[in-house]
């Protein structure tokens, strides 16, 4: 007999993407009509069919074969048939310790159809060579789709198997992204709650309680799919995922990750410098200086004190002294919320670094909803002096720092001079018997260290005057905002995020026996804003912020 009482003949079939270039001959149907023709012919029973369609045979990740494996595990197989030795896999290793170890401890027959492989008659030696082949024809495949796909990336096409949430690909040319507007308007609440003040978590949950689809369950509804047990629970991972992605704002980025080899499957991060980014390919969901302002909250991240609170201005606000961050702290003496405060990180009594920067809640509150009701008055009643003001501002801004930088790239250049002749005189002490070999090596060295140190930063330098000598601050986003919060009354977590990119608050000073202290406002986009002393009409009842 062929095979044992109730155990099965498994006829496995596998396809890949990669061998749908050799026509129909190794499609799924001809390998079913081939292994059942064959499996009557020579007296299998009890067939059962294994299929894997579209993966590697590199990849022994296989759902179908890993089914396959766990009824080989069990014992409960006679016989394995499959048309060649490449529909059970490409990797030659793998496929010698399941021909010559695996199977035969399971008292498995293996058969391959056309490489005339049949473990009942004893081995062949061909399909060690054959096994061997076969690996090298899928490392040569991927090298020739790895060369295809980077052509592609390069060329500034979606290399992405599927787009990200938000967007599907456009009907009339697959190699476009549409946006996907019931999708979009999930990743718009995403942003707009993070601009809000809300975490990836809090964000999640929100989701969850509002019966969102997840991207799971909503790719699963949109292509037929099966549904996932868990239609609605959003985890803080996958909304971090999509605040981070910056396809939103309407580019491409290619080779954000790569493999090490080919049978190393793991996906490893790219370095920034490596990655390729192509702007305006697709329509934007999110606004550039929204997706980049989140991208500055999430850096800064609000962490509740041990009372649970937190303060719309956590992250945002800065000692003038030292440059460290001021503190939120709370009270949970008194009833209300009158104590609270914010103080530098680095004044702790007598033994800190920095002195005592400390200002109330309630009163930062106050002073920058003051400062900032003022400055957007002046901005929307004087909107073109503004704009030429900043303008002009920042140019003098920033030829004060491109001089600044300039004179220090000099300074480098003239040291990395004086270095190479220093070592010269070393070099020629040395040949002249002036300086002895261990002391030169020695001297050499430390120069040659210096000198490396020095390149760098005079590279670094040179970028730096580079990218700044066409920088000019974004008035026009400002403007919009300054429309948008035409009469702000009070203010909110989203409110300041959205209008303010830091807070500088100076130690105290006393004036006429009571301190005083005194805040900057730095704004999105544009920075500090100096309201001029004399306007054409001078507003009555507006703080000039310092």
């Amino acid at each position: 007999m062929n095979q044992q009482p109730d155990k099965i003949t498994a006829l496995y079939c596998r396809l890949s993407q990669d061998d749908a270039l050799d026509g129909e001959s190794n499609s799924i149907t001809n390998q079913k009509a081939l292994l059942s023709k064959y499996a009557a012919e020579h007296g299998f029973r009890n067939t059962m069919f294994f299929v894997d369609d579209g993966f590697s045979g590199t990849n022994f990740q296989r759902p179908g074969f890993l089914e396959m494996m766990k009824y080989v595990e069990d014992y409960s197989v006679s016989t394995l048939i499959v048309k060649d030795l490449s529909r059970l896999g490409r990797e030659y290793s793998y496929m010698g310790r399941l021909q010559d170890f695996i199977f035969p401890a399971y008292d498995v027959r293996f058969i391959a159809i056309n490489d005339d492989v049949d473990s009942a008659k004893g081995e062949n030696d061909f399909a060690v060579f054959k096994n061997v082949f076969n690996d090298y024809y899928a490392k040569d495949t991927s090298k020739k789709i790895r060369a295809v796909v980077k052509m592609r990336g390069e060329a500034g096409e979606h290399i992405a198997s599927n787009p990200p949430y938000g967007y599907v690909k456009d009907p009339q040319n697959k190699k476009k992204w549409i946006v996907d507007e019931e999708a979009a308007k999930v990743v718009r609440r995403i942003f707009d709650l993070c601009i809000a003040g809300k975490g990836p978590m809090q964000i999640a949950k929100i989701l969850t309680a509002d019966k969102v689809l997840t991207v799971t369950a909503y790719n699963a509804r949109q292509k037929g799919w099966t549904m996932p047990d868990n239609l609605y629970q959003w985890c803080g991972k996958s909304v971090a995922g999509i605040l981070e992605r910056s396809e939103y704002t309407g580019c491409t980025v290619n080779f954000k990750t790569y493999t090490k080899s080919l049978k190393f499957k793991k996906r490893m991060e790219n370095p920034k410098e490596n990655q390729r980014v192509f702007e305006d390919t697709q329509p934007a969901i999110i606004e550039r200086g929204q997706w980049e302002r989140v991208q500055a909250l999430r850096a800064n991240k609000r962490r509740p004190t041990k009372t649970g609170k937190t303060s719309i201005f956590s992250g945002l606000v800065y000692c003038a002294d030292c440059g460290a961050k001021l503190y939120y702290c709370t009270c949970s003496t008194y009833r209300d919320d009158s104590q609270d405060h914010f103080v530098c990180s680095n004044y702790k009594s007598n033994t800190g670094s920095c002195k005592i920067h400390y200002i109330r809640e309630v009163t930062l509150y106050r002073r920058v909803l003051e400062c900032i009701q003022g400055t957007l008055t002046y901005v929307r009643l004087f909107r073109d002096d503004f704009t030429q003001e900043m303008l002009a501002q920042d140019e003098a801004s920033r030829k004060a720092e491109l001089t600044q930088k300039r004179k220090a790239l000099s300074g480098a250049q003239k040291r990395m001079e004086d270095l190479d002749k220093i070592i010269q005189r070393l070099y020629e002490d040395s040949v002249l018997g002036k300086l002895s070999d261990l002391r030169f090596q020695k001297f050499s060295a430390q120069y040659e260290t210096e000198q490396a140190e020095i390149q760098r930063l005079a590279s670094s330098l040179e970028q730096e005057i580079e990218n700044e000598a066409g920088q000019i601050a974004d008035v026009g986003r400002f403007l919009q905002l300054a429309d948008r919060y035409s009469d702000l009354q009070e203010l909110d977590a989203s409110t300041v995020n959205e209008l303010i990119d830091k807070i500088v608050i100076h130690s105290p000073e006393k004036i006429g026996g009571k301190k005083h202290v005194t805040i900057e406002v730095y704004f999105t986009y544009v920075g500090k804003i100096r309201i001029p002393l004399h306007k054409p009409n001078p507003i009555a009842d507006t703080e000039k912020p310092a």
